[in-house]
């Protein structure tokens, strides 16, 4: 599967160069043949103090090297297990959202897979989290940052999917979770 165009576009406009010279510097980086890590390496000191946030611009533009390449698909991690992501605006403080959200954890189970241990919340500055071990394996992290006067994203992410046929199933189990919210 190829990179979504937006993404390389992204990447283009805040690296400031185009999708073509990147993907030069990183086949002379070693290209196919390299680690997600050596391509990253090679490339982030090409950026630093040029780009803001360069460490997250370069990560993304090996990504998607490494997905135009056949290498991974999108939502995949370079250890071969998938990524989620679903997101919602709701009302109500960061904390209140998060206290919601907990409130639909059924009988310690989360999307029908039973949690691995105790949940786990904290806080920073900016987000406030709730998070957990499944018993599959996998795991999943609510977070809720202020988006603006009185409404809050919510953010929920399950990682360490074993397929994409899993993460899928774990996206529409994620809806069905934002949508009782």
């Amino acid at each position: 599967m190829a990179t979504k165009a937006m993404n390389v576009q992204a990447i283009e406009k805040a690296l400031g160069e185009p999708w073509a010279d990147t993907r030069a510097r990183l086949e002379a980086a070693g290209g196919a043949s390299a680690s997600h890590k050596e391509l990253a390496d090679a490339l982030y000191p090409q950026f630093d103090g040029v780009v803001e946030k360069h460490g997250w611009w370069v990560q993304g533009a090996v990504v998607a090297y490494e997905q135009e390449i056949g290498r991974r698909v999108p939502g995949q991690r370079a250890d071969g297990t998938f990524d989620v992501a679903v997101s919602r605006t709701l009302t109500g403080t960061r904390d209140d959202v998060i206290t919601r959200f907990a409130f639909l954890i059924d009988e310690g189970t989360l999307a029908g897979v039973a949690l691995d241990g105790e949940a786990r919340t904290s806080t920073t500055e900016k987000r406030s989290f709730w998070r957990a071990n499944l018993e599959d394996g996998t795991k999943f992290e609510a977070a809720a940052e202020p988006k603006d006067e009185g409404r809050t994203m919510l953010v929920l992410t399950a990682s360490k999917l074993p397929s994409t046929e899993a993460l899928e199933e774990r996206r529409a189990a994620l809806k069905e979770l934002l949508g009782q919210l």
